[in-house]
């Protein structure tokens, strides 16, 4: 038989489940913006390292070429 009691006991279970899933989410949402970040940082770096080699590469050919 369900009762009153039992029903303010259940929905009390779920407002908890409810507070887990927003806080499970919050985090996720967190972690992504912090990955992201790490992400374009890692990109940026990627970036500086492809402007030295094909800077280098250049003074090489400059260097060939003036030869």
């Amino acid at each position: 038989m369900i009762t009153v009691d039992s029903l303010k006991e259940r929905k009390t279970t779920i407002e908890e489940d409810i507070k887990k899933v927003e806080d499970a989410l919050k985090s996720l949402d967190e972690q992504r913006v912090s990955l992201q970040a790490n992400l374009f940082a890692l990109q940026g770096a990627l970036q500086q390292v492809d402007f030295f080699i094909s800077d280098e590469e250049n003074d090489k050919d400059k260097k060939k070429e003036t030869k």
